[in-house]
């Protein structure tokens, strides 16, 4: 359920036969140019499709003019050099083939001149010699032409490949899950598996540090995951899902806010997508901050290319950590910790079968370390000049000083993961998943360590018992995309998410109240979509229709808080409630030339909020509804070239916590709270290009300009009894640019990512533009840096068999300083810019075992993350040494 996938669509088939792209001797231009918008696609409404249906679908069969040679045949050629589409036409000719290919990937290349007596098939791989390309043999007579990195082949019983139906993206063929963002008009990412597993993660949220305009927001707090997207979080805001399952959940922090949590295991992730800002298609309902899916292994992660089964062995050791002491240890310790101690390790294993109609793979994976260490060089005091009264003092970041241990940031993973599909009859299949994650962690907690420097409340340091997370996730997915059949192309999600936690922390602030620090969140979800595409006379239309609901259900033990002479007083930490999201959409996309493409969409939004149980339930139910559209004009003056522009609308509904969460901290209901509605406005340009310095190389580009405005942005605001509650200002806003690049050689590498931010305020209802608008609210610490960005570079050597590289990652200060803005009782984190140099790389010692290292913090700096929700330092130099080995 990839954001970004669901409109992409080749414009230059050269002919479709059985849901591949065929050319073959006879086949007309006139032919070629109708069949090549062809792509099967989506469900829609009765009225589309009786329009849709009136309109005759043109399809195209390869013919061939002459029998075809077979591969042993040889024949005379003389084809000179051209371009690549010509060739492969001169190739038709002289031989009889049928050649399947993408005509984007031929777009802009040239052949190598073929001439003599040879094999077709000889000839054929001389002529796309340098281009690039691969040759697939078929069946005889047939061949198809591939980029090597995305396509796969399997091999059949009797030797022969097998061809995959070649996978037609928009922006051209060969078009990568990683290309994805460049060929996209609009705000999309990925992360890829392999990007991932370079550095692997202290915290799950390290993943994101290559992401322009994504931050993990407390990511040294514990073990869950709360993303920031361009200044937006919390309250559900941004949707991040796993396999396409939202899981809900979220925990109280106190004066430090409320955090939204999503727990995963990084060490089975195949990639991450992502898309910035309100998305129309499926998963977007209710988060206008973004939409965020973390996909986890396939069979086909596992199963080489070819091989009916297969399984993977994975391993590694870090260092810099050790086993957290006793709970209530107040000693700090320092960097005394040997390289590899076994405080420190993860381990995992799957198996997988691929089959024609089936594939299954099972993985078990464990993840231990212990407390880690604050890097030893680098500043550890400031000076504080927030308070107006008092000079300008020299303070300590943390109770947690260089080279010392950071209490409560251990962990303990063990998850189980399972993947069955099967396919049958006219392009049907079902898959079913399931997941179980269970992690015993440390958990900081911001609001008390804000007191551990105070000189007039302090608090220590202190090592807390271990919190505790069990998920449990259940996916379904049925799809349905009979061959030849352009207007069926059906997908169908079910899913359930379940998220048992106790925490330490959430039980340290209802001490004495009766509270247990456990909750649970259940959420239930499904989505239901078809895509079309049929030939008008004004260009290539392509509908998406669907239907999207997500139930959400948050329980917490209710307590009463009892004061001497007064009564008792309910205390709900988190929520206590029922949340239903209901949503159908339209996604439309004209191709009007090669040069201009034109897409628009309409999504409806609605919710119910209600509390449960004593005291909320009594409160009065929320419910609202929205009509919200997009639209973006996209223009290619040429090949590589993308020009887009987009106004996009959004919409996000009081939260579970907004809703149906009062008495902690003195909060009340607001039973008038309204939702936030977005109205985003991006201007960019994509840039993918090959061959663009030297034959083989690669070069991507992506600049994005974006201008969010929030009405009735949702804040925790107090009145002139401080007396909290939830309320609406006028507005918020964030507006900056992003910058997103790559450029491959084959032999060395260099990425690039780059956020700046030129305005962020928030209004309110006076008017007024200022920090004090929403200076009692939780997200007034959580405005991300003025900038930041990293440079990863790397060279592959030895026939490509070691692979070495660095990344610098650097950011600014706080958008706002440090200053604490009028009437706020919650001081911002102090953040100093820093840049911080990783280093990783990995040996092929054999086709089926690599070892792999890695350097985080090499310089072993004493330094804080960019959005660090507390005075929580970040690792330093952390070692790690792996070995995968596939069978």
């Amino acid at each position: 359920m990839t954001p970004d996938g669901l409109f992409d669509l080749e414009k230059g088939l050269c002919g479709m036969t059985n849901g591949m792209m065929t050319t073959g001797a006879g086949s007309s231009a006139g032919e070629r140019r109708r069949s090549k918008r062809r792509l099967a696609s989506l469900l829609v409404t009765s009225a589309v499709i009786g329009l849709a249906t009136g309109l005759a679908p043109m399809q195209a069969s390869a013919q061939s003019a002459a029998p075809a040679a077979t591969g042993s045949q040889a024949i005379a050629f003389s084809i000179p050099a051209q371009p690549l589409p010509a060739a492969i036409n001169a190739f038709i000719g002289a031989t009889g083939w049928q050649i399947s290919y993408s005509s984007a990937l031929a777009r802009g290349k040239k052949s190598a001149t073929v001439t003599g007596t040879m094999t077709p098939a000889q000839a054929l791989q001389r002529l796309v010699a340098g281009t690039g390309l691969q040759v697939r043999i078929g069946a005889p007579g047939s061949a198809a032409l591939v980029d090597p990195a995305t396509a796969g082949a399997a091999a059949s019983s009797d030797g022969t490949t097998v061809l995959d139906v070649i996978d037609v993206t928009a922006g051209g063929g060969g078009t990568t899950a990683s290309d994805l963002p460049f060929a996209s008009p609009g705000s999309v990412a990925h992360i890829s598996g392999a990007q991932i597993e370079r550095l692997p993660p202290t915290s799950v949220g390290d993943i994101f540090r290559n992401t322009p305009g994504v931050n993990a927001t407390g990511n040294r707090v514990g073990a869950s995951m709360d993303l920031n997207i361009r200044g937006l979080q919390g309250q559900s805001r941004v949707n991040v899902m796993v396999d396409g399952t939202r899981q809900t959940n979220g925990s109280y922090r106190g004066y430090r806010g409320s955090r939204s949590e999503v727990y995963v295991d990084p060490d089975l992730l195949a990639g991450v997508d992502i898309n910035k800002g309100p998305y129309s298609g499926a998963g977007g309902t209710g988060a206008m901050g973004g939409v965020v899916n973390m996909r986890t292994i396939t069979a086909r992660d596992i199963v080489a290319d070819g091989k009916t089964y297969g399984a993977r062995l994975k391993g590694s050791l870090g260092s810099n950590t050790e086993s957290p002491q006793a709970p209530g240890s107040k000693t700090i310790r320092d960097d005394g910790s040997d390289l590899f101690n076994g405080d420190a390790w993860t381990g995992n294993l799957a198996a997988g079968v691929v089959e024609d109609n089936y594939e299954f793979v099972a993985a078990l994976a464990r993840r231990q370390q212990g407390n880690y260490f604050a890097g030893k060089n680098g500043s550890s005091t400031y000076v504080d000049n927030r308070v107006v009264w008092q000079p300008p003092t020299e303070r300590k970041f943390s109770p947690f000083g260089p080279g010392q241990e950071v209490f409560n940031t251990s962990q303990d993973v063990t998850t189980l993961l399972t993947k069955g599909k099967v396919k049958w009859g006219d392009g049907q299949s079902l898959e079913l998943g399931y997941i179980r994650y269970n992690n015993k962690y440390g958990e900081n907690n911001e609001t008390v360590l804000g007191f551990a420097l105070s000189p007039f409340l302090n608090i220590k340091a202190e090592q807390f018992g271990l919190s505790e997370t069990t998920t449990n996730t259940f996916t379904s997915t049925y799809k349905y995309n009979p061959e030849g059949n352009d207007y069926i192309d059906l997908t169908a999600n079910l899913w359930a998410s379940d998220v048992d936690t106790y925490s330490e922390t959430l039980r340290a602030f209802t001490l004495g109240s009766g509270a247990d620090g456990k909750t649970r969140v259940r959420t239930y979800g499904g989505d239901v979509s078809n895509r079309t595409v049929v030939e008008t006379g004004f260009g290539v239309l392509t509908l998406n229709n669907g239907f999207e609901f997500v139930d959400e259900r948050a329980r917490e033990n209710q307590t009463f808080l009892s004061y001497p002479n007064t009564p008792p007083i309910y205390a709900s930490v988190n929520a206590n409630g029922d949340r239903l999201l209901l949503s159908a959409f339209n996604q439309t996309r004209l191709d009007v030339t090669d040069w201009l493409r034109l897409e628009g969409s309409v999504r409806y939004d609605s919710y119910e909020g209600q509390g449960k149980g004593e005291i909320l339930g009594d409160l009065p139910a929320g419910e609202a509804s929205r009509v919200n559209p997009s639209g973006t004009v996209t223009v290619m003056p040429f090949d590589g070239l993308q020009l887009f522009a987009s106004y996009i609308e959004g919409w996000r509904p009081p939260s579970l916590r907004e809703w149906s969460a009062v008495g902690a901290g003195g909060l009340v209901h607001n039973a008038y709270l309204k939702p936030e509605i977005s109205k985003n406005v991006e201007f960019g340009f994509n840039v993918k290009r090959d061959d663009l310095f030297r034959a083989g190389d690669a070069f991507r580009l992506k600049a994005v300009y974006f201008d969010n405005n929030y009405d009735d942005y949702i804040i925790r605001g107090r009145n002139q009894d401080f007396i909290y509650t939830w309320s609406n200002i006028d507005k918020a806003k964030f507006r900056g640019y992003e910058l997103s690049a790559m450029y491959d050689t084959g032999s060395y590498f260099v990425e690039a990512g780059f956020t700046k931010y030129d305005d962020i305020r928030f209004c309110g209802s006076n008017s007024a533009c200022d920090d004090g608008a929403a200076a009692t609210d939780y997200g007034i610490t959580n405005v991300p840096p003025k900038y930041s960005g990293t440079v990863t570079a790397g060279a592959r050597l030895f026939d490509q068999r070691l692979t070495v590289g660095t990344r610098v990652y650097s950011f600014g200060e706080r958008f706002g300083g440090y200053g604490l803005a009028p009437g706020a009782v919650n001081p911002p984190t102090v953040w100093t810019k820093s840049t911080i140099v990783d280093l990783f790389g990995s040996y092929k010692v054999s086709q089926d075992v690599t070892l792999d290292f890695s350097a985080e913090n090499l310089t072993d700096r004493y330094y804080m993350d960019a959005m660090s929700t507390g005075p929580i330092p970040s690792p330093g130099r952390t070692i790690r040494a792996g070995l995968t080995a596939k069978f």
